[in-house]
């Protein structure tokens, strides 16, 4: 509102009349000016006239003060009206005079025409002077009179700083409609990412299956070992205790099922802390966030990252329910030490599935969420019982706690404090079976070629192994191994004469040819490959009647550079333990008994090429011999005397059903001749448990398997064993090889044999049919033995060909030794098992006659000893002993024999 009186000042400080407020005038204002004065405060506008006092001389100043006009200030301010209405008289009287009206264009105007007659009146001395105007005259004029004092910057300054007030903001229409818009593209394009990220949500949870371990289970279900590049948690939602559950939600979001993706509250009061301590000190991210958090795999502080994270939540929260969120973060969010999920957490902290852990344990691993590094229990415990007694104070301010948990909580710290801070759920993986793993991983790249399978897991893969005793081969056959080579039974012996075996690595071939010529020049032992430096042994067990592998060790110790299974894909020379095979088809065929007598000597066979001479063990012959004696003594004479009464092709037809049963496979891996009596032919520890394992099931062989089935994460089955030739053996999935009076002759037979051998030695009481095998130069030392429910190979030589284990390494003495050991590892497992179990099962008999021992055949008049033998029913023995058991007895045996 502005005054239209007009008030006259004569310093430069200005009173409101509307709300008292005191300000200073411009400086620079000119005197004799009449300008409209604007209130700060209240916005009261009057208009003003400025009278310097220091302009005027002495003699002016009497004549003036007659003339000083007389000005009332109006007590209420007068409301600034429109140019279209009249103004308002003023408040002092001027004389009239007579002039001409001059149209003015404003109040201004007219304000200046009036005072300049009130002017002349004050000069003239009609205008009588106030009391209060005279107080100013006296204060401004003589000797006396009170200046201004001149003020500092400073001062001016400290006093503008006084009086400051800030102003007041008008808030117009524009300042609340624009942001409306912008709000309205803010959200459009939030929620377009929000239904853009529900499509992505499957895609993106399935990448935590990539990272999931692919388990193997042995035959009962138990877990033999894992495949895994990053260990996280598979379990599903009932796996998890109700109280790691609620411990979770009590730690990390408490409002978790109420809040839709983001708790706008904590978000605010997060913000706030972090702005009081200019630092990031406190988080505001829920459960669906932190899995969106995961899922997206970026852990940048950026604004960019949070709105994506955001949209990811809601999305979440739209695609899932609570409890497959809750799950999915439990699963997969980090927990310090490369344990990802809580399940695998607990397993590597605690050594524990989590339904078995305890409410202490429990809040250890919902303390490592928030900061797994730094609260991690082994690096910093410190920081870790810090964390966790915060933890323990609020539950017990809850309520939720009943009973101090410190003491639980000190010794769980203590067994902490043993362990090393830098252990991992990868250094502390533990694999008892891992050329077991490795077979089965191998066999998942054929299923999926263009896949890793250590990142693309979370397959369940159901094996045959018997894991009780899987799990404690390595350890025997390592001790074993070690104790062999410590005793000197086994010398690493290089031979000057190095054989050649059909492995697969065609350089060891190679380097058999040319050692000798190579020795001359440089030391060849350097190019011998990593696993030619140590003894090897090779176990595999498999069931008869059904061909599971119950077991597989491929080498002495599974490394980094010793990972070959040699169990399953090394083909070495047999020895003697071929010869069952070969009296087995004699005996099928009638060429041969039991009971047969054979001529135990020298034997010279000539060809145009060489001669050949094949030699017993020890260069001992004993004569006229049972082919039971024979074979209990593995005499190589008896054996080659049987394959050239059989011929190379009915010992071709006995090996094609035994090993080759494709017609493409005998051509290339059979060798006509009659060194395959004394094993020269070369075969896989596989082949030959398998060929043996026709002796413990009527005479059967079932092609051998390791993986029943495998089922991916989705619980789909996407392998079942049906007809798969699992090792590539070109067999078909069950063939009949000899009769079952055959096969029960033949483990009868074989009982001598292994009874001859080390089997014993090891304290294996139980039941074994088995024979022994050494071949040349000692390089390799078998032992094949059969018992009711298992058919067993041992197999123990060096790699590379050119090196022997020493004359003292033998197959009765270091491969024998091994199978009584594994043998009785089955014995502990199978404690509870029943009798019939044990027990072998032919759907025909053999039959049993009383012999003459001298002559192998029925009993005469004459003969002074009877003993009862085995024979096959088409084949009984029908001659009686022709023999006077005189003192020429021997010459007349000796007519007989071949």
């Amino acid at each position: 509102m502005l005054e239209t009186k007009v008030r006259t000042l004569t310093e430069t400080k200005f009173e409101c009349l509307s709300c008292g407020t005191i300000s200073r005038l411009p400086e620079g204002v000119p005197t004799g000016t009449v300008f409209k004065l604007t209130c700060y405060r209240c916005g009261n506008k009057a208009l003003v006239k400025y009278v310097s006092t220091f302009q005027e001389t002495e003699t002016d100043r009497p004549n003036r003060q007659s003339e000083l006009p007389i000005l009332t200030p109006p007590k209420q301010p007068v409301s600034f009206t429109s140019p279209q209405q009249p103004s308002p008289s003023p408040s002092f009287s001027v004389p009239k005079k007579e002039e001409k009206k001059i149209q003015t264009p404003g109040i201004l105007d007219t304000l200046k025409t009036k005072f300049t007659d009130w002017k002349k009146d004050w000069a003239n001395g009609s205008v009588e002077e106030r009391p209060w105007f005279q107080k100013i005259r006296t204060a401004t004029e003589g000797p006396t009179a009170f200046h201004r004092p001149v003020k500092t910057l400073a001062e001016r300054l400290l006093d503008r700083s006084r009086k400051f007030k800030f102003p007041k903001i008008k808030m117009n229409f524009w300042f609340w409609v624009l942001p409306l818009p912008l709000a309205l593209v803010f959200l459009i394009f939030f929620w377009l990412g929000v239904i853009q990220k529900e499509g992505e949500v499957e895609g993106l949870l399935s990448i935590f299956y990539i990272h999931q371990p692919t388990v193997i289970y042995d035959r009962d279900g138990k877990k033999v070992s894992e495949i895994f590049g990053k260990k996280t948690s598979n379990l599903e939602w009932d796996a998890y205790p109700e109280n790691l559950k609620k411990m979770v939600l009590l730690v990390e979001d408490r409002s978790f099922f109420s809040h839709g993706g983001i708790h706008y509250s904590s978000v605010l009061r997060a913000f706030f802390v972090n702005i009081i301590s200019f630092r990031f000190k406190q988080g505001a991210s829920t459960i669906t966030q932190q899995l969106a958090r995961i899922m997206m795999n970026d852990r940048e502080k950026s604004l960019g990252r949070k709105w994506k994270e955001a949209q990811l939540a809601y999305a979440l929260e739209s695609a899932l329910d609570k409890e497959k969120i809750l799950l999915h973060y439990m699963n997969n969010v980090y927990l310090g030490h490369g344990a990802f999920g809580f399940a695998s957490a607990s397993e590597f902290y605690f050594g524990k599935k989590p339904k078995d852990l305890n409410i202490p344990e429990m809040i250890v691993l919902a303390s490592l969420a928030s900061a797994p590094n730094r609260y991690s229990p082994l690096k910093n415990p410190d920081l870790s019982l810090g964390r966790v007694e915060a933890i323990l104070k609020s539950l017990e301010n809850d309520g939720a706690l009943k009973e101090d948990l410190r003491p639980s909580m000190m010794d769980i710290y203590q067994a902490f404090n043993t362990r090393s801070p830098g252990e991992t759920v990868y250094g502390n993986r533990k694999d008892d079976s891992p050329y077991v793993t490795e077979h089965v991983r191998k066999f998942l790249q054929t299923l999926y070629p263009d896949s890793n399978i250590y990142e693309s897991g979370g397959f369940s893969v159901y094996t045959t192994i018997s894991q009780p005793v899987q799990a404690e081969l390595q350890r025997v056959v390592k001790s074993h191994v070690e104790n062999l080579l410590r005793s000197g039974q086994v010398r690493r012996n290089r031979l000057t004469d190095p054989g050649k075996n059909s492995d697969v690595n065609p350089f060891r071939n190679l380097m058999a040819d040319l050692s000798p010529a190579l020795e001359l020049f440089i030391d060849t032992d350097r190019f011998a490959t990593t696993g030619d430096s140590g003894l090897q042994a090779a176990v595999v067990a498999v069931d008869p009647q059904s061909g599971d592998i119950l077991l597989l060790h491929g080498g002495t110790e599974f490394k980094a550079d010793n990972q070959f299974s040699r169990a399953t894909a090394m083909y070495r020379q047999t020895g003697s333990t071929i010869k069952p095979i070969l009296y087995s088809e004699a005996i099928d065929s009638g060429i041969a008994t039991p009971a047969t007598h054979i001529l135990d000597a020298p034997l010279i066979y000539r060809n145009a090429v060489s001669n050949w001479m094949p030699e017993n063990i020890g260069n001992q012959y004993d004569g006229d011999i049972s082919l039971r004696v024979a074979l209990a003594k593995s005499k190589n004479t008896a054996a080659v005397q049987i394959a050239e009464k059989l011929g190379l092709g009915e010992i071709s037809d006995a090996f094609q059903r035994f090993f080759f049963p494709e017609d493409k496979v005998l051509k290339t891996r059979f060798r006509r001749d009659l060194s395959l009596a004394l094993g020269s032919l070369e075969l896989s520890p596989l082949e030959m448990a398998s060929a043996y394992s026709a002796f413990a099931n009527d005479g059967n062989v079932v092609r051998p398997h390791l993986i029943e089935k495998v089922v991916d994460r989705a619980g789909n089955v996407v392998f079942q064993r049906k007809d798969q030739d699992e090792f590539n053996l070109k067999w078909p999935a069950t063939r009949k090889v000899i009769s079952p009076p055959t096969a029960e002759i033949m483990v009868d037979l074989l009982h001598g044999s292994a009874n001859h051998a080390g089997v014993r030695n090891t304290g294996y009481r139980g039941e074994v049919a088995g024979k022994t095998g050494t071949t040349n130069d000692h390089r390799d030392a078998w032992f094949v033995g059969v018992r009711p429910g298992i058919s067993m190979a041992v197999w123990l030589g060096y790699d590379s060909p050119s090196f022997g284990m020493g004359t003292s390494a033998l197959g009765g003495t270091v491969a024998a030794p091994l199978w009584g050991t594994v043998a009785k590892l089955f014995d502990s497992a199978e404690a509870g098992d029943k009798d019939e179990k044990r027990r072998y099962q032919f759907s025909q008999r053999a039959v049993t006659l009383a012999i003459c021992p001298e002559s192998g055949k029925l009993p005469g008049p004459d003969c002074p000893k009877k003993e009862n033998e085995l024979f096959h029913p088409s084949h009984v023995p029908t001659e009686v002993c022709p023999l006077t058991h005189k003192s020429d007895a021997k010459q007349e045996l000796l007519k007989n024999v071949f």
